[in-house]
C-alpha cells in the first residue's frame, strides 16, 4: 500500500530542509575572487606606497553568514563566493593592498627557535615563523555581514605586540536593482568600502 504523507507534514519538512541547507535565499549573485579588481584611486592612498605588510589571517565569525554566502537583510539576495568568504576577502585585500603600493611579504623562519630541527621533508618546523623586523602583521575578522552593513575587526601586530584592535562598521544603501551583474558589482563595492574605510582610519594610519 502506498503511504500518503499529509501535506502539512510535507510542507514542514520542506521548510526545515530550506533552513538546514541554506536555500532560503532568493536571487543568487555569484562573486569570484578572480573578477574582483579595486575600483578606487590608488593615488588617494599614496601614504602607503612602499610600506611592507604581512597578511596574517582572515576569519569569519559572522553568525548571519554561511561559509560561502552572505545575504540581504530580507534574504531576497544571496551573494555566493566561489571560495569561502574568508578567502574572498583575503584575496581581494591582497589585490587592494598591492593596488595602493603596499609590499606584501611572507613570514620568515627564525632558525634559532627550539623547533629548528624542521620537518622530515626539509621544510622548517612549527613555531619559528615571524614577521620580518619592523614589518606589521594584519589580521581581519568578519563580525557581521549583510549587503547593507558589514562589521569587522582589524588588528595590527608589530614586534609581538598588539598595536591596533579596532571594530569597524560600513554601510550601503539597499540595492536598487535586480540585475545580477549590477548586484555582483555591488558585492565588490562592499569590499572596496571596507578596505578604504580601514585605510582612511587615523588609528590604522598611526600604527602602519
Amino acid at each position: 500500500m502506498k503511504k500518503i504523507i499529509p501535506w502539512r507534514a510535507l510542507a514542514g519538512f520542506c521548510i526545515l530542509a530550506l533552513v538546514v541547507t541554506g536555500c532560503a535565499g532568493g536571487t543568487k549573485i555569484t562573486m569570484t575572487q578572480e573578477k574582483y579588481a579595486p575600483s578606487f584611486k590608488a593615488n588617494d592612498f599614496a601614504r602607503y606606497k612602499g610600506k611592507k605588510l604581512v597578511l596574517s589571517s582572515f576569519f569569519n565569525q559572522a553568525q548571519n553568514t554561511k561559509t560561502y554566502n552572505y545575504f540581504s537583510p530580507d534574504n531576497k539576495l544571496n551573494y555566493e563566493g566561489n571560495v569561502s568568504l574568508e578567502n574572498l576577502y583575503w584575496n581581494s585585500f591582497q589585490k587592494a593592498f598591492k593596488h595602493v603600493g603596499v609590499i606584501l611579504v611572507d613570514y620568515t623562519y627564525d632558525g634559532s627557535h627550539p623547533y629548528r630541527h624542521g620537518w622530515w621533508w626539509g621544510a622548517p618546523g612549527p613555531g619559528g615563523y615571524k614577521a620580518p623586523r619592523g614589518v606589521a602583521e594584519f589580521q581581519f575578522i568578519l563580525l557581521s555581514m549583510t549587503d547593507q552593513e558589514l562589521k569587522f575587526k582589524a588588528l595590527i601586530f608589530k614586534e609581538g605586540e598588539t598595536k591596533l584592535d579596532k571594530d569597524f562598521t560600513v554601510t550601503m544603501a539597499p540595492a536598487a536593482t535586480e540585475d545580477k551583474a549590477e548586484l555582483e558589482r555591488r558585492g565588490y563595492q562592499l569590499i572596496d568600502l571596507a578596505f578604504t574605510t580601514l585605510l582612511r582610519d587615523r588609528d590604522f594610519q598611526r600604527v602602519f
